[in-house]
């Protein structure tokens, strides 16, 4: 008996042992592309109610999705709307969208959306009476998609965009009146926008209604003039063309102008705001639009005007009873000025209407970093609030008191939050909020007492917590605690910050991930990672997600050390770093590639024949840059392009002007910054690899077929792989999967790495 009491307890000793040290998981393809393994779990955020730490959400389910309301401190949670079904399709009625009228007794309910481009814009609304808890349809399914549906201020209306013109409904009688009939496919759109104003100024529902009465302010666009671009699926029997309207550097915009609706009497005119078929490129573009608070009994239309280089922009009112327009404000600048897009490092709401009703608070770089400023509503600079050598990437709002935003002051590799006085005192300095070391998405309550915090770091995935305005924790939303326990049972190498000399000796910031057996007396092959872009950052102290657990892959499993370094272009380092670009794009941030490889092949531990580069978009650009310029071909052994830009007269006008103004002014800086010019640079020793999907409405298929025939002409030797029907994402089924294994491989023979045969890459 005590034998055998020695033995059990001699095997629990054992297997105890084994459970407190295990052998670390190893990262595969699998288990990162192609499984859950690594999901994180996300909070459903919703959206804030007027007051406290209330959200409402929408809870989807097999019979149909609730609108529910959650109370975040209490967790109390009550079903608002469900338990629906459409009338006019006997269907579950799954809710995408809501909005309530400003007295709480309807909403307008959207579902059964399809994708436009980017997002799911089109789709179907339904009036939903709360009293009654009846169910209406907004218009008939089969007059066609309705898109940005919203009530009017007093909820009598309702309005709506279905096939490029305007229609609003009467809701006393669901009397549908159309009040634009000209939007037609190539020619005009009312109240939404071309391709190109999607992409590269965010704007996709571009009409408002007033803040009282049954106006509606809306932007029109002419694409009559603009070019198609065909793309084909070649995956059928016959060829599919696709064809949209896409402007390409240099070439004819749509046209723009601004109107107002009067809704009861049809009435329409529109503001002459310089844009509208008047010639020129001194005033090109209206990016943004809305309305004002009252300003001395009116409501104006405020409008952001830019001209075609976006070097000059102007906030213009329009007096929606004369039609007069008036410039209140103006930004001049010898390079671009960042308007309001949503994109690049510009997250922040670039005007904000204060409750008071007499000011606005404005962020610019004018003082050479990105700070806000307070103004009149009628236009006159009251002071600049926040200065200092960092940016501003969100502005929150102000209780009055205090200012509230989200800045770069710790780091340009971090994001806090910070308050500080409306009305600063010479010596006020920012008061951090947020703790931890790291990247905090933050999101206020709508009366400013409280903030949701999705905060990460590049070691743990998202924390999503819930705090009072001055920072004290409230309740913990989602701790990601599967997620951390499975990256637990891995026990990943930390990456390490540092910095690396750019071509001109300017510190660049970057991160490098070794193996975590990392010996220092050995030599490493070296990939880097790069985007580039102006405005971007890879360098962040936040958790990567797919991209950063395959680097740590290559680094752990086939000893492979991987960085990533911002050149300069790149953001959160103030105006002057980030333009140096100007009219040069591709040349500077490939320097820079260059001077940090070769930084690195001066350390003991790497091995200077074995670096490699890859990217992605504009990194797959600067990919093909950084290998065939200057002494790129003596720098880098092999490159992955991933859906480059090759040509920048091949892609958009608003984003590529911004950068490189037209080809017709910037000739040599587009033939300088384009790899085509470099292909016959390729060495015979350097191995390289081109992919794209050939159904990318972003970065044309075209601009790899054109590298392509270059690099052919110059009779080189190169690798070149096709998507069938991706996208610039080039995902769906097994796409992902298929391309990351493609690229393992490629770096494993590139950097002559043996995998034993029962581990090979598969």
């Amino acid at each position: 008996m005590s034998r055998l009491l020695s033995f059990l307890l001699a095997l629990s000793l054992t297997t105890f042992s084994f459970a407190q040290d295990p052998e670390p998981q190893r990262l595969t393809l699998e288990s990162i592309f192609a499984s859950p393994t690594f999901y994180g779990d996300g909070f459903n955020g919703g959206r804030w109610a007027d007051e406290g730490p209330v959200v409402t959400y929408i809870a989807n389910g097999a019979e149909g999705s609730e609108l529910v309301s959650y109370n975040l401190e209490t967790d109390e949670q009550t079903t608002l709307i469900g338990g629906l079904t459409a009338p006019d399709t006997g269907q579950p009625f799954q809710i995408e969208g809501y909005a309530y009228t400003a007295d709480g007794t309807k909403a307008l309910l959207y579902t059964d959306s399809e994708r436009v481009w980017r997002l799911n814009t089109k789709g179907y609304y339904y009036v939903y009476d709360v009293e009654a808890g009846t169910l209406t349809p907004l218009g008939d399914r089969d007059k066609g998609f309705q898109m940005f549906a919203k009530f009017c201020a007093d909820g009598s209306y309702a309005a709506f965009v279905r096939d490029r013109n305007l229609f609003a409904v009467d809701l006393s009688t669901m009397e549908e009146i159309q009040l634009t009939s000209d939007g037609a496919d190539g020619g005009i759109i009312n109240g939404t926008s071309d391709w190109v104003y999607e992409e590269e100024f965010g704007l996709r529902d571009a009409w408002r209604w007033s803040p009282t009465g049954h106006q509606i302010a809306f932007l029109q666009l002419d694409e009559s003039a603009t070019r198609d671009f065909a793309m084909a699926d070649l995956r059928g029997q016959y060829p599919d063309m696709v064809e949209f309207r896409y402007p390409k550097a240099g070439e004819t915009n749509s046209e723009i102008r601004a109107g107002v609706i009067d809704v009861p009497s049809g009435d329409t005119r529109f503001f002459d705001t310089g844009t509208w078929k008047a010639g020129g490129d001194s005033l090109e573009y209206l990016p943004q639009m809305g309305w004002t608070p009252s300003i001395d009994g009116t409501h104006y239309v405020w409008m952001f005007r830019l001209n075609r280089d976006q070097t000059a922009l102007d906030v213009l009112y329009g007096d929606p009873s004369t039609m007069a327009v008036d410039t209140i404000l103006e930004e001049r600048s010898d390079v671009w000025i960042d308007a309001e897009t949503g994109f690049s490092d510009l997250d922040v709401g670039q005007i904000t209407y204060l409750d008071d009703e007499d000011h606005f608070v404005w962020v610019s770089e004018t003082d050479g970093y990105r700070h806000i400023y307070l103004y009149r509503n009628t236009g006159e600079l009251v002071r600049q609030i926040t200065s200092g050598e960092w940016d501003i990437t969100d502005f929150h709002g102000t209780d009055g008191k205090d200012v509230f935003f989200t800045a770069t002051i710790e780091s340009p590799t971090e994001r806090q939050l910070y308050r500080f006085p409306l009305k600063p005192k010479r010596n006020s300095q920012p008061e951090r909020i947020t703790e931890g070391a790291g990247w905090h998405n933050v999101n206020p309550s709508a009366d400013l007492r409280y903030y949701i915090d999705q905060y990460s770091n590049v070691t743990s995935p998202a924390t999503v917590s819930l705090h009072r305005m001055n920072g004290d924790l409230v309740t913990v939303l989602e701790a990601n605690d599967r997620l951390k326990n499975t990256l637990a049972e891995y026990a990943l190498p930390t990456p390490e910050f540092t910095t690396v000399p750019a071509a001109d000796g300017t510190p660049l910031n970057a991160m490098l991930i070794k193996p975590s057996d990392f010996d220092p007396n050995r030599e490493y092959p070296l990939l880097m990672f790069v985007y580039g872009g102006p405005g971007s950052q890879t360098v962040r102290n936040s958790w990567g997600g797919q991209r950063q657990l395959w680097h740590t892959m290559l680094a752990e499993n086939h000893d492979i050390l991987v960085a990533t370094v911002d050149n300069r272009g790149t953001g959160a380092r103030g105006n002057a770093f980030k333009t140096i670009t100007y009219k040069q794009l591709g040349v500077v941030e490939a320097e820079d590639q260059i001077a940090a490889a070769q930084h690195m092949a001066e350390q003991s531990f790497v091995d200077a024949d074995r670096i490699g580069i890859w990217g992605w978009s504009y990194g797959g650009f600067m990919t093909l840059n950084a290998m065939l310029m200057g002494d790129g071909p003596e720098t880098f052994a092999a490159g992955v392009s991933v859906a480059p830009v090759t040509d920048w007269r091949q892609y958009d006008t608003i984003y590529t002007e911004r950068f490189m103004s037209t080809p017709q002014k910037n000739p040599d800086g587009y033939r300088v910054g384009s790899p085509i010019t470099y292909a016959d640079r390729l060495a015979d020793d350097q191995e390289l690899l081109i992919v794209h999907g050939d159904l990318d409405d972003n970065v044309h298929f075209q601009n790899a077929i054109q590298m392509a025939n270059a690099l052919i002409d110059a009779n080189k030797q190169f690798d070149f792989f096709v998507y069938p029907g991706r996208n610039h994402g080039i995902y769906g089924g097994t796409a992902r999967i298929n391309l990351y294994t493609k690229m393992t491989n490629f770096w494993l023979d590139a950097f002559d790495i043996e995998v034993p045969e029962m581990a090979m890459v598969e």
